[in-house]
């Protein structure tokens, strides 16, 4: 039974992509044409599978910004999420390679300033995707980026340097060309403490469609008893919990499961 239900929220990561997509949505591996991968039905993150790049976007509003000291914090997280997420990968028999250094790869690392007073609310998360896939339009050279990185998966990391609930806004189905860029905002801090790595790996792994294990979500078909037998029998699955067994969140390391 263990085998059976791991094998099945994989296949949603792994897989089908962004959302609960039938099996003739699976695409291609990489080059498409630009109108080709706006149309794209599994979003800009697409597939988890072979290489990825994530590209992260440093957001300064009314009363936050970032040092550099703050910028190599967040990157070493990210990698750390990168390479986490290549190693459990590889346990399903899968390739998933993450760009993620943005000292590495300088392509990959924008700053963004906006007048907002950012929050985590709906409605300020949801303002900040309108300005920002404006700004991913104008500034940055996509199709660049997926012909030096032979890629059509690119995800975006939205960093907020204040206290907040992070959170991912993916592409379903159904937005049809709207919300093509799929977005995780990540606040360095929740409710005051510096946010780990693992919660950065579980945004990145929303990006690519897996699903909150830890409430109920009639959307995507996660019951209550799901949820209860998720917590009896894998309750160190990152999905369902970015907390250690024994209840910290380590900066730098992932010790969950998926």
């Amino acid at each position: 039974m263990r085998k059976r239900i791991l094998s099945l929220i994989l296949a949603v990561i792994f897989v089908f992509g962004s959302i609960v997509a039938e099996p003739g949505f699976a695409r291609a591996a990489a080059r498409m044409t630009d109108d080709q991968w706006k149309q794209s039905l599994t979003g800009s993150a697409g597939v988890l599978e072979g290489k990825s790049v994530i590209i992260s976007i440093f957001i300064s509003d009314k009363n936050t910004s970032w040092s550099a000291k703050a910028k190599k914090k967040a990157n070493r997280k990210v990698k750390a999420a990168g390479t986490y997420i290549k190693s459990q990968a590889k346990k399903y028999g899968k390739q998933a390679e993450l760009i993620t250094d943005i000292y590495k790869y300088e392509d990959i690392c924008y700053s963004y300033e906006t007048k907002m007073k950012l929050t985590d609310s709906d409605r300020s998360q949801n303002n900040l995707y309108v300005k920002v896939s404006r700004f991913i339009d104008k500034k940055i050279d996509l199709t660049a980026i997926r012909e030096k990185y032979d890629t059509d998966s690119i995800g975006f990391l939205l960093h907020i340097n204040k206290s907040g609930v992070s959170s991912t806004l993916v592409h379903y189905v159904e937005d049809g060309s709207e919300n093509f860029y799929e977005c995780s905002s990540l606040f360095s801090k929740y409710e005051g403490q510096a946010e780990g790595a693992s919660t950065y790996a579980h945004e990145i792994l929303h990006l690519f469609g897996a699903r909150d294990l830890y409430e109920k979500c009639l959307t995507d078909r996660i019951t209550s008893s799901f949820v209860k037998y998720v917590e009896r029998k894998f309750p160190n699955d990152i999905m369902y919990s970015t907390y250690t067994m024994s209840g910290k969140q380590l900066l730098y390391r992932i010790k969950n499961d998926i």
